[in-house]
């Protein structure tokens, strides 16, 4: 009879743990996707060129308007390693310059939202070309990958700058999931002798880490098992795994001089993160700049002349 009672129980606890394994994995399935489409892929809403609607709720079409430079300019097209059409603009400065800037844009954004720092950029007498990465803008893709594929991509567009100008010498910028990028192929082996600089604004250590920090803190969730679900269905519906997105993994390996840059009131990418990346960084050169009272992404227009004299004195020794 005990050996029945006992069965029974055995039977009974086993059949509830399977349940709770299917409901959880179930669940996890449902949610990641849910996430990944929310947050990842654009072309969601009303127009295929829509960004994530996570990123479309906080910034609605009529709050997008920005002003293009007025500077010549002409576009430039590019295919990525994985066969995507990308598309950026190259602005022309006043005068003759070997001088050249990237400057990459962030999460759910365009080129646009990158035309307030490149009219900076030009008024210094530097070719300016910003990109509307994979996923964004004009560019195919229909996943955001946060920064993994797209520093393939800024070291791509790199490397066909000095392919067309050999004499170039030219800076990566970032803002954001740009900042993580342009760390990112600051690191890359395929980046050309031309990349002499990285100036990353309000970057994150990896992907994940943000996620982690935004779960816990601005929902007061459990990471576990939440983002190992979603890194799952990421890698099974956007094609990266949130660890590939890994900019302090990175600057240990840059070869570049890096000018790490954040806001000391960025609530969605934490300042300390900023300290982690400098502190890990082993560029030939570094610096660590705060701008006080900045908000996300805006370090540059909360103090505009310290944010771009500090960016005029760090790259000079490599502008000569």
């Amino acid at each position: 009879m005990k050996k029945i009672v006992v069965s029974c129980l055995l039977t009974a606890v086993f059949t509830l743990a399977a349940a709770a394994t299917v409901f959880v994995v179930g669940t996890g399935y449902f949610v990641g996707n849910y996430a990944v489409h929310f947050g990842l892929e654009r072309g969601t809403g009303d127009h295929s060129q829509e960004p994530p609607r996570a990123y479309a709720l906080l910034m609605p079409p009529e709050a997008r308007h920005y002003n293009r430079p007025d500077y010549t300019n002409e576009e430039w097209t590019m295919e990525s390693a994985d066969g995507l059409k990308l598309r950026a603009t190259h602005f022309f400065p006043d005068q003759k310059s070997s001088r050249w800037v990237i400057v990459v844009h962030g999460y759910g954004c365009t080129q646009e939202n990158s035309w307030y720092i490149a009219a900076n950029y030009l008024k210094m007498g530097y070719h300016v070309l910003t990109p509307d990465l994979r996923g964004a803008g004009k560019s195919e893709g229909r996943y955001l990958t946060m920064g993994c594929r797209e520093s393939e991509d800024i070291a791509a567009w790199t490397r066909l700058i000095a392919e067309r100008h050999p004499q170039a010498k030219i800076v990566l910028h970032g803002v954001s999931m740009g900042a993580a990028t342009v760390m990112m192929a600051a690191a890359r082996s395929d980046l050309p002798g031309q990349a002499v600089a990285c100036i990353e604004d309000c970057g994150y250590t990896s992907a994940f880490d943000l996620l982690v920090h935004q779960i816990t803190a601005s929902f007061g969730l459990p990471a576990f098992p939440a983002m190992n679900l979603l890194d799952w269905r990421c890698r099974k519906v956007a094609g990266f795994s949130l660890h590939e997105a890994d900019p302090l993994e990175a600057v240990r390996h840059s070869s570049l001089p890096i000018l790490f840059i954040h806001g000391t009131k960025d609530t969605l990418v934490p300042p300390d993160m900023a300290e982690a990346l400098y502190e890990a960084a082993d560029a030939p050169k570094k610096q660590l700049l705060f701008i006080d009272g900045a908000i996300h992404a805006a370090s540059s227009q909360q103090d505009q002349e310290k944010y771009f004299q500090t960016i005029r004195t760090f790259v000079r020794p490599y502008m000569q």
